[in-house]
């Protein structure tokens, strides 16, 4: 009798497809792009503004509103930004939705390959981008109460950080450190928002379940197998949120040897044209390695929802060679 696939089983097994497969990297870098990544690449070479400038900048929309007189043009400008960030948030998740499904139906068939438990489910499959982005949103629910409850505690201290600093420091780590509990909050709020995001669409895409179920299921799973539903996603979230930092710190510090040598036009045309192009190399390889790990942890969860459902007494599956001999048997 084959041995029960565990979850670092899968986890290696979705590494090594992973690898093996860049097509996947591309399609998983544009869904972690199109989401809000691309933020993260730009701060490597975006200058954030000083304190001055940002006070200068603020101030006038966030006096009027600490103090509860605020401005119709105020509102329409907060109104404009609203609609562009849900506007960028619904198209952003769907499209991403779509390389998301693309991925755990690729998966799904490399598990039929690798001999991992596959669960069936019947029945049509209609709009499962859609259903899947839907999944996504409700999921993020919590997180947008928060943000709402959270960002008056944040405003109070940006405001008092604004007309009355602290000390000398950058802002940002004033306003986070004066408003630490409501941003503590937002943050793990976010986290387990997208974990439970992710594990629900991957239920309506490969179980066939409907929205509220997927979501349901995926929430109650953090709360009865907290182990086996967090392990896949947390690490694999570490390993990104690590190679992000690395992308930070190697982007910024070729940017800034490229920013100086631009500036100085009369400098050495060899050095400078070596210099960008080893800062384009290594935007190209940050890409690269990005997409890789953000296609093994979507692959990873992909594995481990079928390996779930199919130990499931209800949802029989099968044990290939593979997985048994990674699991140790």
């Amino acid at each position: 009798m084959a041995a029960a696939v565990t979850t670092r089983a899968v986890t290696l097994v979705a590494l090594m497809a992973a690898l093996g497969r860049p097509a996947w990297w591309i399609l998983a870098l544009a869904g972690f792009l199109v989401r809000g990544g691309i933020v993260v690449f730009f701060l490597a070479i975006v200058s954030l503004p000083s304190p001055l400038a940002i006070s200068n900048v603020l101030a006038p929309i966030v006096t009027p509103i600490y103090f509860g007189t605020v401005e119709p043009g105020v509102v329409a400008l907060i109104a404009t930004a609203i609609v562009t960030l849900v506007a960028w948030l619904l198209a952003g998740t769907w499209f991403a939705a779509a390389t998301e499904v693309v991925l755990a139906r690729d998966a799904l068939a490399v598990a039929g390959d690798e001999g991992l438990p596959i669960a069936p489910s019947g029945g049509p499959r209609r709009l499962v981008i859609t259903r899947a982005a839907t999944a996504h949103l409700l999921a993020l629910v919590p997180l947008a109460v928060a943000i709402g409850l959270g960002s008056i505690g944040i405003l109070e201290v940006a405001y008092r950080e604004l007309v009355n600093p602290s000390d000398a420091s950058p802002i940002v780590p004033r306003v986070i450190a004066g408003a630490w509990l409501p941003v503590g909050v937002i943050v793990i709020t976010w986290v387990v928002g997208d974990i439970v995001g992710g594990l629900a669409a991957r239920r309506v895409v490969l179980l066939d379940e409907s929205v509220l179920p997927a979501v349901g299921r995926a929430a109650l799973d953090l709360v009865r197998r907290p182990v086996g539903s967090l392990v896949v996603p947390l690490g694999t979230t570490v390993v990104l949120a690590l190679d992000l930092l690395a992308v930070l710190l190697v982007l910024t510090i070729v940017w800034s040897d490229v920013r100086d040598r631009l500036n100085q036009p009369s400098g050495d045309v060899v050095a400078t044209t070596l210099t960008l192009l080893t800062f384009g190399g290594a935007w190209c390889l940050a890409l690269i390695v990005t997409g890789l790990i953000a296609s093994w942890r979507s692959v990873a969860m992909s594995f481990e929802t079928e390996r779930v459902a199919a130990a499931a007494p209800s949802r029989p599956g099968t044990f290939g060679a593979s997985a048994h001999h990674l699991s140790g048997g």
